[in-house]
């Protein structure tokens, strides 16, 4: 393999065309700089340059060789960027904010993932509501955030976005776990457990998921998803959600979740969120990446 420093001064002779000129710019001596290029044309047995009294000008070998190396330095300034982030990310603090259902199974797995390679990010990780989130992303009181993909001001943008639909989470012996899809007459037959709190963006474009929603009279009625999960595994009834909130439970077969019987509710996404106008800092920037990855990993399941 070719010498880094051979490289740079191959380049930048080719640029100038000029041994001397070239010299000067890299603040090396021109007779060192001259060993090197000899030492390229020698190693691959043919000229590089022409060597003519207006200067040095490139053989078509030369071209050839100036192609790689164009190429190459390119490849290597890019990974030297990427390992300085990762050395800039290795402590720092990030803020995000996400839904109750992502905060019990989908972050805490990601953040154990992440503390693997970088165990000094410090992390606070808040539960919103999904209209909370673009504000306080775009306030700056948050690096990033997961919400129902809708409108969005232009302060903020998705990094990523996967299709998140509602459905019926049950216990997995329960009857309508049989069923491919739930329509909502079938629901209804079984007492419900309810988040309380607004629709999801894009949820109230269902017509009949809104008005099915409004009508229902649940039998527990509360904020917290972990209340609620603990309650479906008693079976005390059905419940309402993405499956994002009850991955380890789907995975260990104690709770399935099906599809409503409904083209609107179906369409639902949930997206990263993350400032249009600010840089996020290298742990925030890193800790993105990877949650991109993530739901690129679910979304393929």
């Amino acid at each position: 393999m070719l010498h880094a420093a051979a490289l740079y001064y191959f380049r930048e002779v080719a640029r100038v065309g000029s041994i001397r000129k070239a010299a000067a710019i890299l603040n090396v001596a021109a007779s060192a700089l001259n060993r090197q290029i000899i030492n390229l044309e020698n190693r691959l047995g043919t000229p590089l340059f022409d060597r003519l009294p207006g200067g040095m000008r490139l053989t078509v070998a030369g071209e050839l060789l100036l192609r790689h190396v164009v190429d190459t330095l390119h490849d290597f300034d890019r990974v030297r960027v990427t390992i300085d982030d990762l050395k800039a990310a290795r402590s720092g603090h990030v803020a995000l904010a996400a839904l109750d259902s992502l905060l019990v199974d989908f972050l805490p797995r990601a953040i154990d993932r992440f503390r693997v390679d970088f165990p000094a990010v410090t992390y606070s990780v808040m539960a919103a509501q999904p209209p909370e989130v673009p504000t306080m992303v775009a306030a700056g009181d948050i690096d990033m955030g997961f919400t129902f993909v809708g409108q969005i001001p232009h302060s903020v943008r998705f990094m990523a976005e996967i299709s998140a639909p509602i459905g019926v989470v049950m216990r997995a012996d329960h009857p309508l776990a049989n069923k491919l899809a739930v329509d909502f007459d079938e629901v209804s037959r079984y007492p419900m457990l309810a988040q309380s709190g607004p629709l999801p963006r894009g949820a109230d474009m269902d017509a009949a998921f809104a008005t099915f929603k409004s009508q229902l009279k649940p039998t527990i009625l509360s904020n917290s998803i972990q209340m609620l999960k603990l309650a479906v595994m008693l079976n005390m009834g059905v419940s309402l959600f993405t499956r994002l909130g009850f991955l380890h439970e789907i995975e260990q077969g104690d709770i399935a979740w099906r599809p409503l019987n409904s083209p609107g509710i179906n369409t639902l996404r949930i997206g990263l969120m993350v400032s249009a106008q600010r840089e996020l800092s290298p742990p925030a920037e890193q800790f993105a990446r990877r949650l991109v990855e993530d739901l690129h990993k679910f979304a393929a399941v």
